[in-house]
């Protein structure tokens, strides 16, 4: 596109002249990612100072100018690419950690700090941050929420979406805005991670650091195949034991990553995983004898400890390696993230291994396994245009295969331009006029990072719907009922806290069945309308714990009431009821899902005002864990991007917003 000469001159006087460049030089180096997407940008920004973002932003509004966020651009999806030419806003020279306060346990960070300078301010402190994505050095923590990257510790300690407290966050319009966990109404910080920059930029971020283990312990384990050692990863889950990482990598990779880092992998396994612990002493000397009993039962050759810190290192700088030990072998290496549930990753793993052998493919194969999220990293030269058809082609069979394992086409990478298309696999037409109407709430004019994330003419792609139970069919006809003649109500569970009246409430109790305890997972997916008290009596049965307390209501008003915030973090999966009376799907006995908007974290804490949640799929463990403080109920107020949500949503008020009213 061409931009007008009146907002150059305008930018200029924000940025300076010296950070608004047009040359051939600088559009080209900023014309790609780390995916094969390049497109040509009609300028750039070097952002120096924050305070400058929103004043950016409001001239490129004024303008209609498209705009991609952009920091150290080590995503593998084409998220950074300017499809629609526009201004590349580079955010990484804004890297300064601004306070760091052990005593409450947080820090405060521009957006382009990266994860491993922040781990090295932390170190000499006795903290840590608990992501750790393996590009880590090179990464941004803004990038990390953007695409909502994890890296290996998320099995135990969550992912970059439960680590960020606080966000300063600037929408397309150049409005500014502050949204903390404390906020009531939906988890807005939670429904930003994995947007990708299409809802706005990041300009600082206020992020959980923890107190570093005292204690760890490290384990290589070799396999004479990477099926036993996937297995073995199945089989820990479904004994309950979550280590601190579990990471698998099969022989290819070893032997890339031996002859570039040099990390001591044995080269006579064709698979082997890195394991560890952290803890008490007991407890790793406990857990260690499980993993060891575990990993023979799957004929491990070696179960060997690092003895050394320094041997603990070199183990982890071999995996981080990875991808680079793969790129000195191709002019190009394209890498897959898809995350199936943990049970299915040998059915996943037996599917990718054909692909690869029917497009005689090169690849090496690793795996966040303790979280189901591997990565193919396919070689290849792009100059050769039919081998790079048939690679793109593979990748996509590949995210396919673990949709159809009950899986997402992304763990941590995102989507971008890259898996756009492959979105209509996973998701059915109405959760993808969810993720228009969420885009437009934030982005009406459609300038921020447009063309990403929704497939092109999906309507006539996208997956078919899978039926409604009857309970939830019969609800929905009753919302469209509702709805034509305009009679606003009130959703309710067990109406242990919204006290309203029968007339005007619509009911979750029809909704109330515990439909999966899967101890292979440790999930439970169950109807909205299930009581705590039934829920409870179930897990104990079955010998499994949640964090849910047994007291008064319902699942549904655990999850939407907003009284049991640190719930929204062990909801893997949601099905909703919108006010037009369609039906959405997200997620479900995935631990990690970077595919799309985070439909699970924009109902939680909503209060039945954007919806009915109708089913929810969530963590339960194997031992006992705190139960969730509760918080008193409280009608909240319609805060702006809530506001602006719901009208997209629910224009005609059929779930309305009472402010601040405690009982209606």
């Amino acid at each position: 596109m061409k931009i007008p000469s009146a907002a150059f001159a305008e930018l200029t006087k924000i940025v300076g002249k010296e950070n608004l460049l047009t040359d051939e030089v600088s559009l080209s180096v900023y014309a790609y990612d780390c995916s094969l997407s390049r497109t040509r940008p009609d300028a750039l920004i070097h952002l120096r100072q924050a305070e400058v973002i929103a004043p950016v932003l409001k001239v490129l509004h004024a303008y209609h100018i498209p705009f991609v966020p952009r920091a150290s651009a080590t995503n593998h999806a084409g998220s950074c690419a300017a499809l629609n030419g526009g201004i590349i806003l580079n955010v990484a020279p804004l890297n300064k950690i601004l306070q760091i306060n052990t005593q409450e346990g947080f820090a405060w960070v521009e957006p382009g700090v990266t994860g491993g300078d922040l781990q090295d301010a932390l170190a000499p402190l006795g903290f840590f941050y608990a992501p750790d994505p393996a590009s880590e050095r090179v990464c941004t923590l803004s990038g990390n929420l953007a695409q909502n990257a994890s890296g290996a510790r998320c099995m135990k300690y969550g992912g970059t979406i439960d680590h960020v407290l606080e966000i300063d966050f600037v929408s397309p319009d150049g409005t500014e805005l502050h949204l903390s966990r404390k906020d009531g109404g939906p988890d807005f910080i939670g429904l930003i991670a994995g947007s990708e920059g299409t809802l706005g930029i990041i300009k600082q971020l206020k992020v959980r650091i923890l107190p570093a283990a005292k204690h760890i312990k490290t384990f290589l384990v070799t396999f004479p195949s990477l099926a036993d050692s996937v297995q073995t990863v199945s089989d820990l889950a479904a004994e309950g034991i979550i280590p601190r990482c579990v990471e698998a990598m099969d022989d290819v990779t070893t032997r890339a990553v031996e002859e570039f880092a040099h990390a001591g992998y044995p080269l006579d396994a064709k698979a082997l995983l890195i394991l560890e612990l952290d803890g008490t002493p007991a407890e790793i000397s406990e857990q260690e004898k499980q993993l060891e009993d575990i990993c023979l039962k799957n004929h491990s050759l070696k179960f060997l400890p690092a003895k050394t810190e320094a041997e603990r290192q070199k183990l982890w700088f071999g995996r981080r390696a990875a991808y680079a030990s793969m790129a000195r072998l191709a002019p190009n290496v394209m890498v897959g993230d898809g995350t199936v549930p943990r049970s299915e990753l040998p059915r996943a793993l037996e599917k990718v291994r054909r692909i690869l052998d029917e497009q005689h493919i090169y690849a090496s194969l690793l795996f966040h396994a303790g979280d189901g999220n591997f990565h193919p990293q396919i070689i290849f030269d792009e100059r050769n245009r039919p081998d790079t058809v048939r690679v793109t082609k593979a990748l996509k069979e590949i995210l396919q295969a673990c949709v159809d394992c009950g899986g997402t086409v992304s763990g941590e990478h995102g989507v971008g331009v890259e898996k756009r298309a492959v979105m209509a696999y996973q998701y059915d037409k109405p959760t993808l006029d969810l993720f228009v109407q969420i885009k437009h709430a934030f982005d009406p004019d459609n300038l921020a990072n447009p063309l990403k994330l929704i497939p092109v003419n999906y309507a006539e792609k996208a997956r078919e719907q899978a039926p409604l139970s009857a309970a939830t069919k019969q609800l929905a006809e009753k919302i469209l009922l509702r709805k034509k003649v305009h009679a606003p109500c009130l959703i309710t569970g067990e109406n242990s806290r919204l006290k309203t009246k029968g007339a005007n409430a619509l009911s979750t109790q029809t909704l109330n069945r515990i439909l999966e305890i899967d101890k292979t997972n440790y999930t439970v997916t169950a109807e909205a309308g299930v009581t705590l008290k039934n829920l409870a009596r179930a897990l104990t049965q079955a010998g499994v714990y949640s964090i849910l307390p047994n007291g008064k209501g319902t699942l549904g008003g655990a999850f939407c009431s907003g009284c049991l915030p640190s719930f929204y973090a062990q909801v893997l999966g949601i099905e909703a009821l919108l006010p037009d009376g369609s039906l959405v799907r997200y997620g479900g006995k995935l631990m990690k899902n970077a595919a799309g908007y985070h439909l699970t974290r924009l109902f939680a804490g909503s209060q039945g005002t954007l919806g009915l949640v109708t089913r929810l799929a969530f963590k339960i463990y194997a031992k006992p864990v705190p139960a969730a403080p509760e918080k008193p109920f409280v009608r909240e107020n319609g805060q702006l991007l809530w506001a602006s949500i719901k009208k997209q949503l629910d224009p005609g008020d059929l779930f309305p917003i009472l402010a601040g009213e405690k009982n209606v």
